[in-house]
């Protein structure tokens, strides 16, 4: 793509992709030389923003819009970096695709509003008005975490209103049904109290219960009582630690959207919010629960939710800004961790991943699944576990009237179009979400298969290497678990080979060390080999690794 320059005008090119490549480069050229003639303070081009001279003096965060819509934030003293030709704030990596095209540039300062640039800007070879929306059409902007988002403000009034509505239903089974006193935290108690609605650029809601423990393990315990509670009234809940819940809705429209749960506690005097809060805080400052307005519905607040806002993010925590990132010590993440573990290794990547293909058709079945089914024979009776099944294909067509066949995976995003599926091909497989990386999530399922009548085939293709050691340890104890009666076990895997890029998100293994794991995990191999062509995806053809092993029937 050509670097994007300012612009003054911008004249349409030919009609021909050809034309239009000229037209960039002539554009380019020029408008560079205009642009750096003209000495201006701020310029953009495809590295991001310059800045020649110092922001305005008071100038906290810098907002950027196109075309008058908000589409980034940052914070100069924290996200310029120094290059040769000036300071850059880089264009966040998931805005960089939409920036083929026209758009007036508009970076205004906060507070006071003061512009620092406004200017038509020509993006790569394209002439149209750029838009940063998605595939609806709804407005998307950068949020704390650098991934485009919808926002909260972008939501139109009957879906804010349902989502109230979930929000208050939650509050009220969250304390007569879990029996904890909860409330509004983080940004949905700043919006609450700053102003009584919820902040625009956010695209979550927080809350908090408080629990009744002082020592981790019991908060941990607690935290999963809460959770099976509301999963039997109905929540669809994920857990991403010991100390915090996300909860998933179904809007009216369609989409999702999230409340994260959060488990609040003091151990002595310090007051934690796992992930990022921590310091003295009064027990009055939380008990007894008072009440704040937002979006004209009253909703349980901290006693003092001014004192927790500061406590939160500082004392600066009036001051708007979209950009506000935290800015976790270390030693508290240790802590954080070493009391509720991290249960959400890759899980940003696959539900993304799986996102940006809901809709679409399902990919045909794996050459693996036509070989298990091979080796399997038409002798079925037997459950076959597709572990890390994704959105279902090869489960479905292993799936046969005399095989239950169950799917399970990380994402639930993938489980759901793996069951839409099933459900219009009127398919017998059933798909449930399992944690690899928690191992009360693989052992409850090496449990619950280990008293299952049926033989136990379980099948895993691409997924070792997609699990951290933790994740596999906790797999190969499930696997010990399931096939403890007999059973069988395939896998597929890429295998370490010198020659390869180490671009795949799946890592490569060492046939011989998954070899001693299933040994230690109590089964034989019967079949390995290893070799290129096993695999092939489209101009990637990985040196993979098949095996097969089976436990003794007891």
């Amino acid at each position: 793509m050509t670097a994007p320059v300012e612009s003054g005008s911008v004249e349409q090119g030919s009609g021909s992709g050809a034309g239009q490549a000229r037209d960039a480069e002539v554009r380019v050229g020029a408008q560079r030389a205009e642009a750096v003639a003209a000495g201006e303070a701020v310029r953009c081009d495809s590295a991001g923003l310059w800045f020649a001279a110092a922001p305005p003096e008071g100038a906290v965060v810098l907002d950027v819009l196109l075309d008058g819509a908000h589409v980034w934030s940052f914070r100069p003293d924290r996200d310029l970096v120094t290059k040769d030709s000036g300071r850059l704030a880089p264009w966040p990596g998931p805005l960089r695709q939409y920036l083929d095209g026209v758009a007036t540039i508009t970076v205004q300062a906060r507070p006071g509003g003061e512009k620092v640039m406004e200017r038509e800007c020509a993006f790569g070879r394209k002439f149209n008005r750029i838009k940063v929306v998605d595939k609806h059409g709804h407005p998307l902007v950068i949020d704390k975490w650098g991934r485009l988002e919808r926002p909260l403000s972008a939501e139109p009034a009957a879906l804010v209103t349902s989502l109230m509505s979930n929000v208050a239903r939650l509050l009220d089974d969250l304390r007569d049904g879990c029996g904890v006193p909860a409330f509004l935290v983080y940004g949905t108690l700043l919006g609450a109290v700053r102003d009584g609605k919820l902040i625009g650029y956010d695209n979550d809601v927080d809350l908090g219960y408080l629990s009744g423990h002082e020592h981790p393990v019991d908060i941990a315990r607690e935290g999963f009582r809460v959770q099976r509670e509301l999963v039997r009234r109905g929540w669809v809940v994920r857990r991403g630690s010991g100390g915090r819940l996300n909860v998933r809705l179904r809007m009216p429209d369609a989409t999702m959207r999230f409340i994260d749960v959060f488990t609040c506690f003091w151990v002595e005097d310090t007051f934690y919010i796992p992930a990022d809060v921590w310091g003295p805080l009064p027990r009055e400052a939380v008990l007894p629960l008072g009440s704040v307005e937002l979006m004209g519905v009253e909703l349980p607040a901290p006693a003092d939710p001014k004192a927790l806002l500061a406590a939160t993010y500082g004392p600066s925590w009036r001051v708007p800004d979209p950009s506000f990132r935290y800015e976790t010590p270390l030693g508290l993440q240790r802590r954080l961790v070493g009391w509720f573990g991290g249960l959400m290794p890759g899980r940003k990547h696959w539900d993304g991943y799986y996102g940006r293909r809901a809709g679409q058709a399902l990919p045909p079945a794996s050459a693996f699944a036509g070989w298990v089914a091979e080796r399997e024979g038409e002798d079925r009776a037997a459950r076959l576990v597709d572990l890390g099944c994704g959105r279902g294909q090869d489960a479905l067509a292993l799936a046969e009237p005399y095989r239950p066949v169950l799917g399970v995976d990380y994402s639930l995003g993938a489980l759901g179009q793996a069951r839409s599926r099933a459900a219009s091909e009127e398919v017998a497989a059933e798909f449930e979400p399992v944690n690899f990386a928690e191992l009360r999530s693989a052992v409850a399922l090496g449990a619950r298969l280990a008293r299952d009548p049926l033989e136990r085939v379980l099948y895993a293709r691409f997924l070792l290497g997609s699990l951290d050691d933790v994740g596999r340890e906790n797999l190969w104890r499930m696997v010990a678990m399931a096939l403890r009666g007999g059973g069988r076990l395939y896998v597929e895997f890429r295998a370490v080979d010198p020659g390869a890029a180490a671009k795949q998100v799946d890592k490569p293994l060492v046939p011989a060390v998954v070899a001693a794991a299933i040994t230690a995990a109590g089964g034989r191999v019967t079949h390995r080999e290893k070799r290129h062509g096993l695999a092939p995806d489209q101009d990637d053809n990985p040196l993979v690794c098949r095996m097969a092993a089976e436990w003794p029937a007891r």
